[in-house]
C-alpha cells in the first residue's frame, strides 16, 4: 500500500487504533511558493506520485503528544510529512 493511500489503522504502544489517515507521499511542487514552514517553500498545490493534483489548505494542528489532528481533516484533505495539509483538486489536472 502507498502512504498516499488511506491507511485504517496507525499502530500505537497501547495497540491499533482504528483511525483512517491520509498522508501525501513524495508531493512535487506545482505552482507558485505562497510561504515557508518549518524553513521549507509552501507550495500553492502539489502532485502526488499518481499524478493527483491538491491545493495548499493550511497547516494542520497538532495534538499534544505532536502528531497531527487527523480528525481535524475535513474530506478530501491529506497531509505531508511536514505538516501541511492539501485538499484534493478533483478539476485540477493531472500529470502524465
Amino acid at each position: 500500500m502507498h502512504r498516499s493511500m488511506t491507511k485504517p489503522e496507525i499502530p500505537m504502544r497501547s495497540g491499533l487504533i482504528p483511525t483512517p489517515i491520509v498522508l501525501l507521499h513524495n508531493p512535487a511542487p506545482d505552482g507558485p511558493v505562497l510561504g515557508y514552514f518549518g524553513g521549507k517553500p509552501i507550495a500553492s498545490a502539489v502532485i502526488d506520485e499518481f499524478g493527483r493534483r491538491y491545493v495548499y489548505a493550511g497547516v494542520g494542528p497538532r495534538r499534544r503528544d505532536g502528531r497531527i489532528d487527523e480528525k481535524s481533516l475535513r474530506p478530501g484533505e491529506w497531509v505531508t510529512d511536514s505538516g501541511l495539509i492539501y485538499r484534493w483538486d478533483n478539476q485540477g489536472r493531472r500529470k502524465h
